[in-house]
C-alpha cells in the first residue's frame, strides 16, 4: 500500500514539472509565429487563400504536387521573398518576418503566376 501511495505521489510530482517546462517552452516561442503548408500543383495552390492571426515570423512550407518545378514567392508591405525551386514530389520552405497587412503569393517560375499560381495572405495585428 506505501508503495502505491509512493508510486502516486513521484508520479504526481513528474507530471508536474513535466507540465510546467511544456508550458514554458510552449510560451517562449523565440519570435515564430507559426507555419502554413501550401500544397502546389498544375496550376494552382491550396490552400489560395491564408488568413493569419497574429503577425511575426512565419515558416512556409511548400510541397509539390505537380509535375512542373514550383517555387513561392511573397510580396507586400515592403517584402518580397521567394523560396527556392522545387522539383515534381519534393518540398521547400520560405520563412519570412511578417507585419498586419496584405500579401500576395505566387508561383515565380515562368509563367505559372498568370496560369492561376497565386493566393492572397492576410496578417493580423
Amino acid at each position: 500500500m506505501r508503495r502505491v501511495l509512493l508510486l502516486l505521489v513521484v508520479g504526481l510530482i513528474a507530471g508536474c514539472g513535466s507540465d510546467d517546462s511544456n508550458d514554458q517552452a510552449a510560451g517562449d516561442t523565440s519570435g515564430v509565429a507559426g507555419s502554413v503548408e501550401l500544397t502546389a500543383t498544375d496550376f494552382k495552390f491550396d490552400p489560395s487563400t491564408v488568413e493569419l492571426a497574429k503577425s511575426g515570423e512565419m515558416t512556409f512550407t511548400l510541397v509539390n504536387d505537380g509535375q512542373s518545378t514550383h517555387a513561392l514567392e511573397i510580396e507586400g508591405q515592403g517584402i518580397e521573398e521567394e523560396s527556392d525551386e522545387v522539383d515534381a514530389g519534393g518540398t521547400t520552405t520560405l520563412t519570412v518576418d511578417l507585419k498586419p497587412g496584405d500579401y500576395e503569393f505566387y508561383c515565380p517560375v515562368d509563367d505559372h503566376r498568370a496560369m492561376g499560381m497565386e493566393g492572397t495572405l492576410t496578417v493580423g495585428g
